[in-house]
């Protein structure tokens, strides 16, 4: 009962509401999504940031391409995990303390690219994903 279609369209999804999430900073809204080592290093990066007085202004333009790239299924622990290139677009900008921004261009579109690592355990009442890897 598992359709490739349907896995992706709601990849597409996750996709921007994690990204947009973690670029917010609103990392408990998408917690139940991310595994915690993922997590863990998104709320590093965060609370980096904003010891350094640093807010980053993003809105989601849209997904240009995903394509899943891999999928593994384990018999004994009936995990399936799935790998899906993003090609996004948004507009990013990093403002220090003062406003200034000092990276990025709020105005202009910013082509990303992300290699994201879906898993569940197949056939858990849970019907969620939740992010196990992200890479380029």
């Amino acid at each position: 009962g598992f359709s490739v279609s349907e896995f992706l369209a709601g990849a597409r999804g996750a996709y921007e509401m994690i990204l947009m999430g973690f670029e917010r900073g609103d990392l408990a809204e998408i917690k139940p999504f991310l595994s915690d080592e993922v997590y863990e290093s998104f709320a590093f990066v965060v609370n980096d940031r904003t010891e350094k007085g640093l807010t980053v202004e993003s809105e989601f333009i849209g997904v240009k391409e995903l394509q899943l790239v891999d999928a593994t299924f384990d018999d004994a622990t009936r995990e399936g995990e799935l790998t899906v290139r993003f090609v996004g677009q948004l507009s990013f900008a990093v403002r220090d303390r003062a406003g200034e921004v000092i990276e990025g261009d709020p105005k202009a579109i910013k082509t990303q690219r992300d290699v994201w690592t879906f898993a569940r355990v197949m056939g858990s009442n849970d019907p969620n994903w939740q992010l196990v890897a992200t890479g380029e």
